[in-house]
């Protein structure tokens, strides 16, 4: 069941349940419960919830919340993986929690010996160890579960402690640094022509317009994934015609702005005309196979969609030579078209914070961080261009 067909009686037990007091007493899988019924419903009203009655009152109250459907489903997985844990080791309430847990889990996310799965014991070749970024995004909520808990008295220790030896602990995070992408001007096309024997029915006519729609969409507006599919028609499209730019929500719920250029312009109408323009509250990218046909289509299918166009770009690469360019485009991601128009807007000579803003970054700062490496090699030609050269000593 989806955030949008939420009945409006569980969002209010929800409410009810987020404001249950957390006791020493109380097992952590309720402790749990509570925790995540708050960040489900923080930004919701119990008294505005009775006003709920259509699809439109549950979507106004969706762009209500303060944390995305995606935040909240990977802290759910962080919170889950560690009461698993605790339950494996004898910790059925808050009081027996302390902090050598605490740390002795972070300790085991960095081993080769443990694994996640619920059928570790059962696997007998080591696992793969954590990345770095991995164990930190399994460690990091529970912070925040811990702090919810310490704020009612219930916990052994303070959290403030808890940080201090965890900063001591985690692996240290690689600076993040936008990998050099490949060009994608070839990719992004993949879609635009019908296969040599056409589209042999309508629906694979649709699949295929609604393809190039999505990668021409994600190359104009450099949208992450999760943005692009969670437009609606209304978005990008009023009386029938294609809007220059769509609201979306970035990361941490903040609205942002994507533009969309004529090439994507013209493959968003093809699309919607070959599904006789639906109403505005539908999904802008629909599924149409035959198990989840008319649903939203989920990031796992916008990932197989870029990357079998990637793909088949790349096997050409080789065919022509060029095995250094099929291999970059070999790792193409949805997210490589956001690296793809900052590396082209920065070499096109556009100010720094103009691309931080069209990439709808936090700040310019992390913009400069992303793409430090770009900025050394333009120092660097510059340096080389205009430097002056030694003479010849008489």
């Amino acid at each position: 069941m989806t955030a949008e067909h939420v009945p409006p009686h569980t969002l209010a037990a929800l409410v009810q349940l987020a404001h249950q007091p957390i006791t020493p007493e109380m097992p952590l899988v309720l402790a749990g419960q509570i925790w995540l019924a708050r960040l489900e419903t923080a930004g919701l009203d119990a008294l505005d919830l009775e006003f709920a009655h259509d699809q439109q009152d549950a979507a106004r109250q969706e762009d209500q919340r303060h944390h995305s459907r995606q935040t909240i489903n990977s802290y759910r997985t962080a919170l889950e993986l560690f009461l698993r844990w605790l339950e494996r080791q004898a910790r059925p309430t808050v009081a027996t929690l302390t902090l050598d847990d605490l740390l002795l889990y972070v300790r085991l996310l960095r081993s080769r010996s443990y694994n996640l799965s619920q059928r570790a014991a059962a696997q007998t070749t080591p696992a793969t160890p954590l990345a770095a970024r991995s164990i930190h995004s399994y460690t990091r909520p529970l912070l925040g579960f811990l702090t919810l808990i310490e704020s009612y008295g219930a916990l052994a220790f303070t959290t403030s402690v808890a940080r201090a030896e965890l900063a001591r602990i985690l692996p240290r995070l690689p600076e993040p640094v936008a990998p050099t992408p490949p060009d994608l001007r070839r990719v992004v096309a993949y879609y635009d022509r019908p296969p040599p024997d056409g589209d042999r029915t309508a629906r694979l006519r649709l699949i295929r317009l609604r393809n190039a729609a999505l990668l021409h969409l994600l190359f104009s507006s450099a949208a992450r994934i999760s943005e692009a599919l969670g437009l609606n028609i209304g978005d990008v499209c009023r009386d029938r015609h294609i809007l220059s730019r769509a609201p979306v929500y970035a990361k941490g719920r903040r609205q942002g702005v994507i533009f969309v250029r004529r090439s994507a312009e013209q493959a968003l109408a093809a699309y919607l005309e070959a599904r006789e323009y639906p109403p505005a509250a539908a999904p802008l990218f629909e599924a149409y196979d035959r198990r989840t046909a008319g649903a939203r289509l989920s990031r796992s299918s916008g990932w197989r969609i870029v990357r079998e166009a990637a793909e088949m770009v790349a096997q050409r690469m080789v065919i022509e030579g060029k095995h250094d360019e099929a291999d970059l485009l070999r790792q193409t991601s949805p997210h490589t078209f956001r690296h793809f128009v900052g590396y082209h807007l920065l070499n096109e000579g556009v100010d720094l914070a103009e691309v931080s803003q069209i990439l709808r970054h936090r700040s310019v700062e992390v913009t400069r961080s992303y793409y430090a490496r770009y900025r050394d090699i333009q120092l660097q030609e510059v340096h080389d261009q205009f430097s002056a050269d030694p003479l010849p000593f008489a």
